[in-house]
This record gives C-alpha cells, sequence and structure tokens, in this order.
C-alpha cells in the first residue's frame, strides 16, 4: 500500500528547531521588553508600541515553527513555507536598505542578520525536494474550502499582500497616516509581516484543503488579540482616533474568524 503524505525530512525538522530558537529570542526581546530595542534588539525602534507591535507578529509565528515539528506529512506544513521565505526576503532586503540604522557588530544584529539570511534558501531548497519526493507517495484525502470562505482567503489576503508591498515600495505613503510615529524602516519591517500573513492566506486558498490548511490557522487566530494585547500596554502613543487604525483591526478581525473556521477540525489528522 503507497503511504499516505510525503514525510518531513530531517534537515527541515531539524532547521524548523532552529527557527523556534530564532522565534524565542524575538518574543523575549520585543515582545516581552519592547522598551529596550536599543540593547536587545538588532536596532533601536521607536516609539516603543512599534517594537511591541512588531512583537506582537513574532509571538503570533511561533506555532508555524513549533507545530511542524509535531506533524509528520510535509503536505500539513507546505501552506507555511513559501510565505516564511518571501516574508524572511523582504526583512533581508529592508536590512540592507537602512543598514546604517541597524546596531552591526552586535550580538542582536548578528541574530537578526542569521535568522533572514539563512532561511530563505533553506525553505526553498525544502520546498522543491518535498515537492519532487511527493510524486512517490498518495495523495492524502482531500477536505476542500467551501466557496465562501476560499474567496475570502484570496479577497483579505491579496489585499494584506498589495498594502504590503506598496509599503515596501514606498513607505512613505503610510507614515502620515498611521497612528503612530513610522519610519522607512519601521514601515518596511511592518510590511514584511503583512505579507507573511497575506500570502499564508493566499497559499491556504491555493491548498484548498481543510487539513493541510490548518497548522498555519493559530497565526491567523492570535494575531489580533497579539496586536490589541501590545498596543494596550503603551495606549497613550497609539492615536485611537485614526481610522487607518480601525481598517486594520477590523482586517484582522477578518483573517482570526478565518483561522477559526479552518482551526475547527481534526487536529490528529494534520498532525499525522
Amino acid at each position: 500500500m503507497t503511504p499516505q503524505g510525503t514525510p518531513i525530512a530531517v534537515p527541515l525538522r531539524a532547521w524548523l528547531a532552529v527557527e523556534v530558537l530564532f522565534g524565542v529570542g524575538a518574543v523575549l526581546a520585543i515582545g516581552r521588553d519592547p522598551a529596550n530595542s536599543a540593547t536587545n534588539f538588532a536596532w533601536p525602534i521607536n516609539p516603543t508600541v512599534m517594537a511591541a507591535v512588531l512583537g506582537a507578529f513574532y509571538i503570533t509565528s511561533a506555532p508555524l515553527f513549533l507545530l511542524p515539528l509535531l506533524a509528520k506529512r510535509w503536505e500539513n506544513i507546505r501552506v507555511m513555507i513559501l510565505p516564511a521565505a518571501l516574508f524572511c526576503t523582504v526583512q533581508m532586503a529592508a536590512t540592507f536598505l537602512h543598514w546604517d540604522k541597524f546596531s552591526v557588530g552586535t550580538g542582536p544584529f548578528y541574530v537578526w542578520f542569521a535568522s533572514y539570511l539563512l532561511p530563505p534558501p533553506i525553505f526553498v531548497a525544502a520546498y522543491l525536494w518535498h515537492q519532487r519526493q511527493a510524486g512517490s507517495y498518495a495523495t492524502p484525502d482531500h477536505d476542500p474550502l467551501p466557496a465562501w470562505l476560499n474567496r475570502l482567503l484570496i479577497g483579505v489576503g491579496g489585499l494584506l499582500t498589495l498594502i504590503a508591498a506598496l509599503t515596501f515600495l514606498f513607505p512613505g505613503f503610510l507614515i502620515p497616516i498611521f497612528p503612530w510615529q513610522l519610519t522607512p524602516l519601521t514601515a518596511r519591517s511592518l510590511s514584511g509581516w503583512l505579507i507573511a500573513v497575506g500570502t499564508l492566506m493566499l497559499w491556504m486558498s491555493r491548498e484548498n484543503d481543510r487539513t493541510r490548511a490548518r497548522l498555519g490557522t493559530p497565526m491567523l487566530i492570535l494575531v489580533l488579540p497579539a496586536l490589541l494585547m501590545q498596543m494596550l500596554r503603551f495606549s497613550e502613543q497609539v492615536n485611537w482616533g485614526n481610522p487607518v487604525l480601525w481598517i486594520g483591526l477590523l482586517l484582522f478581525a477578518i483573517v482570526g474568524f478565518c483561522g477559526l473556521y479552518l482551526a475547527n477540525g481534526g487536529w490528529r489528522e494534520a498532525l499525522n
């Protein structure tokens, strides 16, 4: 009998464990202690709420690397591989564009640099290798998404990806309308996270399978509460009357709804 699904190769599992360590370091730095980004992060981030918000995204991404360590089939983690590679590429590009703003020569900078320089080629190589191997294994049972959810994933994921691309290319368009002070570097770093969420949703639509999308859902579910938690810590720095803020929160509420809908189902099948 042909095995159901493609086994995850040991080198990819090992790299995902390294990614967990990178993520834990970032959460402990600007997720837990955003006020001290000048000493515990790759560059000093002001205002503090901006560091806290970037930390919120690190919090949401942690399950994306932790859960695949428990999974057995490539098909059930594939949804997050290329979005992660694209996210890291954007952050690396922002690093080179704003090199003078970084604390080059410090330990946190070297961790940052390694954590974004290495993943793109590793993830792309892992994707290509596993996809070639997938032809030798039977396709797992198909559990297609409802048509309305597929359209919602494409619409919201595409919008977030478009906003992210415009922000990266033209950070000046977002700076004047944002609910707190942005710089070109923080705008571009934020765009990387928007691309991560947006392309994850688009890839879920492409997979069109609830089981194969399920391990990516914690990021979608956590993003709104994590952002609110971090913004409320420094609420005096946030312009709560800014319409862009509420449009963004509404978008992330829809993101969370998609995640909750997809998370409702068999987690055992997603991990086995």
